[in-house]
């Protein structure tokens, strides 16, 4: 990788390696010849040896780790009888590294083509959280998922290039640095790609990702979409209780056009 690549790859990437108790949560190896991605899993169904019908794929934040993930949304639906994949990218947990934008890609492709291969009746959703929604809309560009979950969504390349907030913008490395970003996942591009029914969930004061940038995206969807915004949240913070019916009317709404979709 060049010196700009790993400059990108510092800015925006936070592996962590150190052990996370997996309590009931399953691990899964995918496995190429010169590398493995582990995903972490669990099941909405109490009973293990039940069938299910849905695969929920999730990829966590910049620092964050399948080894914490949980069921959610999936949990939410009553009728989903869901297996849940989280997965670490490599460098993240005990997938093997380099933690790089470089990879995400050709990760992305080998757990698609696992979980095909395990799941070839399922139907496929996909979940991205902050810089988790590159390798969702990379898949959903690219594959036939029956539903997507955006939460603050970047767009990367375009926010590193344009955002004044980066020591370095006085040195004029700022559009250099943004063109590390792999072209296959640019979000805007991706998006505009993507026809799967969408939910985009927003934080109305999001300071990592702005509302404008999540907008480029948004507005760039090819399917179906629903927004909800999370008033006065910035970029970590949840639904308030005043507004959570309204919340669970947005992820029915999913649900149900996940079932048009197919």
């Amino acid at each position: 990788m060049s010196l700009l690549s790993k400059l990108a790859d510092r800015l925006v990437l936070c592996p962590s390696t150190q052990f996370i108790d997996p309590e009931d949560r399953v691990r899964v190896w995918i496995e190429a010849d010169d590398y493995k991605i582990e995903a972490w899993t669990l099941r909405t169904t109490s009973d293990s040896d039940s069938p299910t019908d849905v695969l929920l794929l999730k990829f966590p934040g910049a620092g964050g780790r399948a080894d914490r993930a949980r069921t959610y949304p999936a949990n939410v639906w009553s009728d989903a009888r869901a297996e849940v994949w989280t997965i670490n990218h490599r460098g993240y947990g005990q997938s093997t590294g380099p933690a790089s934008l470089q990879n995400f890609a050709q990760s992305c492709e080998l757990v698609w083509s696992a979980a095909k291969e395990k799941f070839p009746e399922h139907k496929f959703f996909l979940y991205g959280n902050s810089l988790g929604c590159l390798s969702a809309l990379y898949l959903a560009a690219r594959h036939q998922a029956s539903a997507l979950f955006l939460r603050n969504p970047p767009p990367l390349a375009q926010m590193i290039a344009t955002r004044r907030r980066y020591r370095w913008w006085s040195f004029g490395l700022s559009k250099l640095v943004a063109n590390q970003v792999p072209d296959d996942l640019d979000a805007v591009k991706n998006a505009s790609r993507s026809t799967c029914p969408a939910l985009f969930v927003c934080s109305e004061k999001d300071s990592v990702v702005p509302p404008e940038f999540q907008q480029l995206i948004l507005d760039a969807y090819g399917g179906p979409i629903n927004q909800f915004v999370i008033p006065g949240a910035n970029h970590q913070h949840g639904v308030p209780e005043s507004h959570e019916a309204q919340y669970l009317m947005a992820l029915n709404w999913l649900w149900d056009n996940s079932h048009k979709s197919d």
